[in-house]
């Protein structure tokens, strides 16, 4: 019998505005999560939620869940998040507004997200970071000019097209470094990362144990060929992409 093909004449517009992923952990936390969605206008009309499920045990780390979601996802923009996020004010009409804007002033853009390290400042310190967020470090922080580029973001929140996807590399893994992952990939495609008007709360604060360590030497070991000497910007703080015993950067 003759196999009868499917014939794709452009991109799908079908499908929710919205598919909300989130690497779960903590019921509750997820439970917060969701309900702080629904009071922000994202329902079963617009939206729709995928929860990579680690609770009990990690069947995912940081580089394949959004692998696994990002294959089931049907919305025409795919959120990545944790579970300890929680929307304000801003929701589903903001969102798309902000979506919009983007469109506008960067049709090339990959990744949005609310926290980053910004594109390639001049200079390492503080004011590198690019935040519209509340967390454990202050109610609704705005650093650096918001909407604007941003050269990494953090994991609790990222945004990309469905239609144009960013993957995440195989060659890492564990829950480190996966959003600055991320973001390069996006860079290496032609693409730009940008930090968004869009608060919202994250309630965790990042750890920097020893598997935080051995994830940034992974990391660096990977990119410093890549892009040598580079700072790379992060909202745990600067990495300079340079092996051991490498010149490059000084």
């Amino acid at each position: 019998m003759t196999p009868t093909p499917r014939y794709v004449t452009d991109v799908s517009t079908q499908g929710p505005d919205f598919t909300v992923c989130t690497l779960l952990r903590d019921p509750e936390k997820y439970d917060r999560l969701l309900a702080s969605f629904a009071r922000a206008g994202f329902d079963g009309s617009n939206s729709e939620f995928i929860a990579a499920d680690n609770r009990g045990t990690n069947r995912f780390d940081g580089y394949d869940w959004q692998k696994a979601v990002l294959a089931e996802a049907r919305g025409q923009f795919v959120i990545f998040c944790h579970d300890d996020i929680e929307l304000l004010e801003a929701g589903h009409a903001e969102l798309l507004a902000a979506l919009a804007a983007l469109d506008r002033t960067d049709p090339d853009w990959l990744l949005a997200g609310v926290a980053g390290g910004r594109y390639r400042p001049r200079s390492h310190h503080r004011r590198f970071l690019r935040l519209r967020i509340s967390d454990p470090y202050g109610e609704d922080r705005v650093l650096g000019s918001v909407p604007g580029r941003a050269e990494t973001l953090d994991e609790c929140f990222i945004l990309m097209r469905r239609s144009r996807p960013v993957i995440g590399s195989y060659d890492l893994d564990g829950f480190h470094f996966y959003g600055p992952d991320l973001c390069l990939q996006a860079e290496l495609l032609g693409g730009s990362v940008h930090v968004i008007d869009f608060h919202l709360r994250h309630h965790g604060g990042g750890t920097k144990d020893a598997s935080y360590w051995a994830a940034r030497e992974k990391f660096v070991r990977k990119y410093a060929p890549i892009f040598p000497g580079r700072f790379l910007h992060c909202t745990t703080g600067v990495v300079h992409l340079v092996l051991p015993g490498d010149t490059h950067g000084g």
